[in-house]
């Protein structure tokens, strides 16, 4: 699962139970009022009903890697899902996914009243950090396997 955070939206994404394929998993709106240590109701029920291992947490670096307050906020909020839920969270760097959902959005031959529709760029958003998480995920396992079968051969007489 992942979670693209925003003060006025969650974007949410969830893969398939292979852990391969991430797919937008929808927004959860949230109130002018509501604090980053509150997490919303809703985001713990799809929590129950995915039940992942891990939750992905966008942090938005600025572009010269810095974190500001807005990624504090966010941690401030993953840190509240860790305790609520008891899951491992995993940071992930979310620069630029935005802009690379508004791009992805575009090509989906959508009309712009669909396009434009709250919060179908933060789900994307989400659908997009967890891609890439899942195939780094992939690529770490394959190596893995790789070195140990260099290891085996290595060992074999």
């Amino acid at each position: 699962m992942a979670l693209d955070y925003g003060r006025r939206r969650i974007g949410i994404a969830i893969s398939d139970p292979t852990r391969t394929i991430a797919t937008p998993g929808g927004v959860i709106e949230r109130p002018r009022t509501a604090k980053p240590k509150n997490v919303p109701r809703r985001l713990l029920e799809m929590v129950r009903e995915s039940d992942p291992s891990t939750i992905l947490v966008g942090i938005p670096f600025s572009m010269d890697g810095l974190a500001g307050p807005m990624a504090e906020e966010v941690r401030i909020f993953a840190e509240a899902v860790k305790n609520a839920t008891g899951i491992s969270i995993v940071e992930w760097d979310e620069r630029l996914t935005t802009a690379q959902a508004e791009r992805e959005i575009q090509t989906m031959g959508l009309s712009r009243g669909k396009r434009r529709e709250k919060g179908r760029t933060d789900e994307m958003a989400a659908m997009l950090m967890l891609s890439a998480y899942l195939r780094l995920k992939d690529l770490q396992q394959a190596s893995k396997e790789a070195a140990d079968e260099d290891v085996a051969l290595m060992d074999t007489p």
